[in-house]
């Protein structure tokens, strides 16, 4: 049974490389072949998380208060919207519980998978997005489904330059200590440039920077290597390419603030995971999108699970960074481009991130 379990792991893992590209609905409901693979292996851990081994939850710190502020979020979601408007963010809530646990059950448990599943899974989200930028650039044909309009920047697999361009990013990080030719790391960095995500650019540049060893010398490396991306990287015709475009800044403030008047004091108990999008569009009935959701992970995080859910994903990805330390590139390159995006909820990169400490420093 261990043996198929970690078939499905690696599975998995190297499903999260094809992003987007594997959701289906089922009555209305996006869901993932991920989220099916978890289920499955839930269900397989059952008997163990019943069992005695079950004591060792205690031990992962932070997850209580994770849980403790889910569960207020959701009290306080049912005094502010009707019962029949919280069927989709009770959904997406029992997902999030779903990763973590199942985070938990490997935890007690662990499984050695190797590097090898995220690696594969970085290939093929390298290998789709070049090909849709070469094949495909203009994506603005994808507008009608609810996407940005893109034009000349690799998009796929997420249908979004910067989540592509995160996963791109850590991938690259994994990759890096074991990795002894040069081919896969560059052509990796060629995929993140040609998103033209700058946020995504500056989180990696400061990751890089402060794990490496010789500062001054990496530093001058980064700002001749930036000088030459910013003569020599193709300006094709779209605002997306600009890279002294000041809309998207501006624009994700105003967005922000306004989304932070409207949430005012439930800051403080939370109003419920995914509700938000209750509160920007009601028409959306609850799923959400990049326009009804903060920016910033951790004011996500804050409206939705209150000071106690934030809290306990300070503490969590606190315990990560000391445990892990093959994590800790990743981890740091999370926090920071979390600043700008809403990474630490993306389906793809947190369940990275929680089936990444299973992976041995060689394989």
């Amino acid at each position: 049974m261990d043996q198929f379990k970690q078939y499905l792991i690696i599975i998995l893992i190297i499903s999260l490389g094809f992003g987007q590209l594997l959701r289906f609905e089922i009555l209305g409901l996006p869901i993932f072949l991920h989220d099916i693979l978890v289920l499955c292996i839930l269900i397989i851990n059952t008997t163990n998380l019943r069992g005695p081994s079950s004591q060792h939850i205690r031990y992962t710190p932070g997850l209580k208060l994770v849980f403790l502020g889910l569960v207020i979020g959701v009290v306080r979601a049912l005094t502010l919207f009707p019962l029949a408007d919280l069927l989709i963010p009770v959904l997406y809530s029992l997902r999030l519980l779903a990763y973590l646990f199942l985070y938990l059950s490997l935890h007690q448990k662990p499984l050695t998978i190797g590097r090898t599943p995220f690696l594969i899974a970085g290939v093929i989200s390298l290998t789709i997005g070049l090909a849709q930028y070469v094949l495909m650039p203009d994506m603005r044909v994808f507008q009608y489904l609810g996407w940005d309009d893109h034009l000349s920047r690799l998009t796929l697999p997420h249908f979004d330059p910067t989540f592509s361009a995160a996963f791109l990013a850590i991938s690259l990080l994994f990759m890096l200590p074991t990795q002894t030719l040069p081919v896969l790391p560059l052509a990796l960095a060629l995929g993140i440039l040609l998103t033209y995500s700058r946020s995504i650019w500056l989180s990696l540049v400061l990751t890089i920077f402060l794990f490496a060893k010789r500062k001054i010398s990496t530093l001058f490396v980064i700002c001749s290597l930036l000088f030459v991306i910013f003569v020599a990287l193709p300006r094709q015709f779209g605002e997306g390419t600009n890279l002294l475009r000041t809309f998207s800044i501006t624009s994700r403030w105003e967005h922000d603030l306004e989304l932070a008047s409207r949430v005012g004091w439930d800051f403080v108990p939370g109003i419920g995971y995914n509700t938000l999008p209750l509160i920007l569009d009601p028409a959306t009935e609850g799923l959400p999108n990049h326009a009804t959701g903060f920016n910033n992970s951790f004011l996500m995080i804050l409206a939705s699970t209150g000071i106690i859910g934030l809290t306990g994903w300070i503490i969590f990805l606190r315990s990560l960074y000391i445990k892990h330390s093959h994590l800790r590139p990743v981890l740091v390159f999370l926090v920071i481009g979390s600043i700008f995006n809403n990474l630490i909820l993306s389906p793809f990169l947190l369940l990275f991130l929680l089936m990444a400490p299973n992976a041995t420093s060689h394989d």
